[in-house]
């Protein structure tokens, strides 16, 4: 079978879009430690990772107490706290770390604010953790720190602090990645997106999680921006697997999102049965700056049906 390549953007100036995917592939993106990053943490954390991790399960001590009194709201999950919000956890402890960090007063504070004054990385990551779920967590220099260790294992400690190289957590770039981690850690059914041809270049996953609710994915921020500028190559290539593989689309699960197609143009087009020569159309339209794909005003219209179908 002939296969239609996505166009590359041309080159010349970064539009905003642009911009937008490059600051959107590094989110939450752990960066390997160089010798400098190693050195730098072993001056002024090797001496206080006992203290570290004290400070860790304070501030996470904290985040559950505010939640448990109604100070701190979180989205409601299927399951109980805290399993299943890795990423509420993590984002919390994180952003009151920074302010410890911002007015230290103590020992271990007053050694992060000095790692972080001399450049040392202080940022959340994202990946996949033993080819086994998502996670959220700390990089602080050459070290992993989760303080949402328990949200998939409630039994286990809240706070995990290891070299990053042995921690297990990968970054994650490729839809396909992306789609084998989300069907072992969410359960549900995994399925190529050949249903809105249109969507398939930048959504190219079909999620329905375990309570029968559709979903559009990848959700993830840099997955989705590594994949759109790279002309949505990634996203081609996961629909060509699962139709290699010989998963398509049921026929029911068609029917049940045909009331998506209400949601403007970019649902209206919809193809119970994959149109290859459609979706690669569509493909190659995927990576010109001219088509909708890539103007400002295309991929917001295609946000915001995105959004009122309830598909994210």
């Amino acid at each position: 079978m002939t296969h239609t390549a996505p166009v590359r953007p041309p080159m010349g100036a970064e539009t905003p879009l642009d911009r937008q995917l490059r600051l959107w592939r590094n989110h939450h993106r752990l960066a390997p430690p160089d010798e400098r990053m190693r050195a730098l943490t072993e001056r002024w954390l090797g001496p206080h990772l006992p203290s570290l991790e004290a400070l860790m399960l304070e501030l996470r001590h904290g985040v559950d107490r505010d939640r448990d009194e109604g100070r701190l709201t979180f989205p409601k999950r299927r399951y109980a706290y805290p399993k299943g919000f890795c990423r509420e956890i993590s984002d919390a402890v994180f952003e009151r770390l920074r302010r410890r960090i911002a007015a230290p007063d103590t020992p271990i504070t007053q050694a992060l604010a000095a790692f972080v004054g001399e450049g040392g990385r202080l940022s959340p990551i994202w990946g996949a953790l033993r080819g086994s779920y998502f996670q959220n967590a700390m990089q602080v220099g050459a070290l992993y720190v989760d303080a949402a260790n328990d949200t998939v294992t409630t039994t286990k400690p809240k706070v995990e602090i290891l070299p990053l190289e042995e921690s297990g957590l990968e970054p994650v770039v490729e839809v396909a990645h992306f789609a084998r981690i989300a069907q072992v850690y969410w359960g549900g059914t995994i399925w190529a997106n050949t249903l809105f041809p249109r969507l398939a270049p930048v959504f190219p996953i079909l999620y329905i999680d375990p309570d029968g609710r559709p979903r559009l994915h990848p959700d993830s921020l840099g997955v989705f921006a590594e994949n759109m500028a790279g002309g949505c190559r990634s996203a081609l290539a996961f629909l060509e697997q699962e139709r290699d593989g010989g998963r398509v689309l049921p026929a029911d699960v068609a029917a049940a999102l045909a009331p998506w197609r209400t949601h403007g143009p970019w649902f209206e087009e919809m193809c119970p049965t994959p149109d290859w020569d459609r979706l690669r159309a569509c493909f190659a339209q995927a990576g010109d700056p001219q088509r909708p794909y890539r103007s400002a005003q295309g991929f917001v219209g295609m946000m915001e049906a995105v959004k009122r179908a309830g598909a994210v």
